[in-house]
């Protein structure tokens, strides 16, 4: 073995030794999320075709995501949330997105239940899978429309928001 390639090895395993011994940082407090999937639940019966998996991976640098079933968090603004898991769905009117206005006051968004990540590491990372009936939302009728997108964010226990993650657009068929 030559001079240059016992120096090429010794640089590989120092980097291979340095890397695997380092502890993961992130000193980003404000959690991260982006958009993943979105797709139909096919049970073979089709008995449940209306249903639709809406997906998105997070990283939270200081773990502090997820509620009680009855807690609330006081966001960025000092308003008392409910819901730590904040999803908007729009539809296309003449071209332009329009947010859609749910008669129930969470529409979907929904509570993430307390993470750990079992070790002395805080950094919490991992997939959001959310179930959507689709066809049970009420767009008002004439503004039926087959094409549709979300936008969505997670809000940690300290009240800060995530970027916006947003879908791309979807024709569903009603």
């Amino acid at each position: 073995m030559n001079l240059a390639s016992k120096i090429v090895l010794i640089v590989i395993i120092g980097g291979v030794f340095s890397t695997s011994c380092r502890k993961n940082t992130c000193k980003e407090v404000i959690p991260e999320m982006t958009y993943s999937d979105f797709y139909q639940n096919l049970t073979p019966d089709h008995s449940d075709s209306g249903s639709f998996f809406l997906l998105h991976k997070f990283n939270d640098c200081d773990g502090d995501i997820g509620m009680e079933s009855t807690s609330t968090i006081f966001d960025e603004n000092g308003e008392v949330q409910t819901t730590n898991l904040k999803i908007d769905l729009y539809y296309t009117l003449d071209g332009q997105w329009i947010m859609h206005i749910f008669d129930s006051g969470d529409g979907l968004n929904s509570k993430i239940p307390v993470l750990s990540t079992g070790g002395d590491d805080p950094i919490l990372d991992g997939e959001i899978q959310n179930r959507i009936d689709i066809y049970s939302i009420n767009i008002p009728t004439p503004y039926v429309t087959d094409t549709i997108m979300f936008k969505s964010r997670i809000l940690d226990n300290a009240g800060h928001y995530s970027n916006i993650a947003e879908s791309p657009a979807f024709i569903i068929n009603y």
